[in-house]
């Protein structure tokens, strides 16, 4: 009768919950994807209040919308040092280049400093806030995992459970670890390599360095850890002499961006969950006229064509464009869509290439004259074209962009472009293979509806049972044991060890 009283009030409480939900953020996808989480939570019956931090420069008009009837404090980002703020123009630009290893490395150790000062900010938020969001007793917290410190803030605010979110689509080392979960690299492929699931003996060898090497790029590496301990426990009304990885260890439920079906198989504790589709259902858009007269042109549809919020197309290579520019060409019945924000001399002698500074994608992906989507990669387009059921080429142009690109080959709907080697040939001819081979429509009309069919009628099912999971006063479910082992343990070394030193020294005697 008490565990049932307790199963109760556990499902009562977590009917109409306050949340705080803390958005750290470089970027326009970062916050859109929380605003989208945001609008699910409001969907559910949650009352949430953002604290939301962004660098106005990185801000897309147009694009940003803050959910109907949520309270929002804005902590804006204002860089010390301009070189910071230039770092991520510098990023906006390599990402369409190779990018030597040292342009890695420095990119990566702006974006370290970047993180380690918006950090600063978001703690220095003032007491006035604190007391403010203090009051609203929240009943949970939910942080965006860009950095530990919306855990500071959670325990500032006295909010004893904690919920982490990611906006990418793969977990990644430093934060499997926190929960308790290791990765096997024979097996599951690093987040930021190009690697499937199926690995030749060098792709293993080369994903075990990814695994191990800590990169400063994306992974939150012990020297990050460190200085935000550093700026944590300078402010003496945040800490109690712990520091931000203890805190880390009371998180109970960490929810990944995406769907489960689209990823590598992998195996998760019940505390780790794809959180499948988030954002209002509301009806389509009416469509721009401009648009509308455009697709009315089309003789066999529209392509779309657009490489994402982050990148900036105006640091497009010539020949980049010039590629793009020229295979459209021979697409005359096709009119293209392209997201551009700059003037493009060379496509007026094109009649059916649009550029347009803003599309409406998400409307437009589910067009019935939408034949095909032509992307970076990046996980909200790969997404939108698997529910769909558009075929699409992915040209991949930093992080994860990679892998959701060998995802989306998995499922038979997608070709690959590399952004090295563009020339108007390869670009046609990887145009004209999936829009006139039957398969790419068949497979990505097939991922959709396996997407469709799903065990349960409530599509937000999985989002409200791993709430109620971290509402929950007990964590039997958790990996708390894992939590505590060290490398060495893991991997059972000092088991290994300890024979060998006994063979050896029963040999020498």
């Amino acid at each position: 009768m008490l565990k049932l009283c307790l199963l109760l009030s556990i499902i009562l409480q977590t009917d109409g919950l306050k949340i705080l939900q803390i958005v750290p953020g470089f970027t326009n996808s970062h916050v859109l994807f929380n605003y989208r989480v945001t609008e699910t939570l409001k969907t559910l019956g949650h009352d949430v209040f953002l604290l939301t931090q962004l660098e106005m420069n990185m801000v897309v008009k147009g694009v940003l919308k803050k959910p109907k009837d949520v309270e929002e404090l804005k902590v804006p980002i204002h860089f010390t040092n301009m070189m910071k703020a230039d770092g991520l123009k510098v990023f906006q630009t390599m990402m369409f280049n190779k990018g030597d290893a040292y342009d890695l490395w420095w990119t990566g150790q702006e974006f370290k400093d970047m993180r380690v000062e918006s950090c600063e900010q978001m703690l220095d938020v003032g007491s006035e806030a604190i007391e403010r969001l203090k009051s609203e007793k929240f009943d949970v917290a939910i942080g965006h995992f860009h950095d530990l410190c919306p855990l500071g803030i959670a325990k500032a605010v006295n909010v004893k459970k904690l919920i982490w979110i990611t906006h990418g689509t793969s977990v990644y080392d430093f934060t499997a670890i926190q929960m308790g979960l290791r990765t096997f690299p024979a097996a599951v492929s690093h987040p930021l390599s190009s690697y499937s699931d199926d690995m030749t003996f060098l792709e293993r060898m080369f994903n075990l360095f990814w695994h191990l090497s800590k990169l400063d790029f994306v992974n939150l590496p012990q020297n990050l850890l460190h200085e935000e301990n550093d700026v944590y426990k300078k402010r003496k009304e945040y800490t109690d002499n712990e520091d931000l990885w203890d805190l880390s260890q009371n998180v109970r439920v960490l929810l990944i961006n995406g769907e489960k079906f689209l990823d590598f198989p992998r195996p998760f504790p019940i505390g780790i969950s794809f959180m499948g589709e988030v954002g209002s259902k509301s009806k389509l858009n009416t469509l721009p006229a401009e648009i509308e007269s455009i697709i009315k042109k089309a003789k066999k549809g529209i392509i779309i064509f657009s490489l994402g919020t982050v990148s900036n197309t105006t640091n497009m290579p010539t020949q980049m464009i010039h590629s793009f520019v020229e295979s459209f060409g021979q697409f005359p019945d096709y009119e293209i869509l392209w997201r551009m924000e700059m003037d493009v001399p060379e496509a007026k002698k094109y009649k059916n290439i649009n550029l347009l500074k803003w599309l409406p994608q998400k409307d437009l992906m589910q067009h019935p004259s939408t034949k095909m989507l032509i992307g970076h990669g990046g996980y909200n387009s790969f997404l939108e074209a698997a529910q769909t059921g558009i075929p699409a080429i992915l040209m991949p142009l930093f992080a994860d962009q990679f892998i959701n690109a060998k995802r989306a080959q998995r499922f038979g709907f997608a070709e690959t472009l590399d952004k090295l080697n563009l020339t108007p040939q390869k670009v046609a001819y990887a145009m004209d293979k999936v829009l006139n081979t039957e398969s790419y429509a068949f497979n990505a009309k097939k991922l959709s509806k396996m997407l469709n069919d799903k065990p349960s009628k409530d599509e937000y099912a999985i989002l409200r049972h791993r709430i109620k999971l971290a509402m929950s006063p007990r964590e039997p479910f958790a990996l708390k044991a894992a939590q505590k082992l060290t490398f060495i343990e893991f991997f059972n070394l000092d088991q290994l060890i300890l024979p060998l030193l006994l063979t050896l020294i029963i040999t020498k005697l």
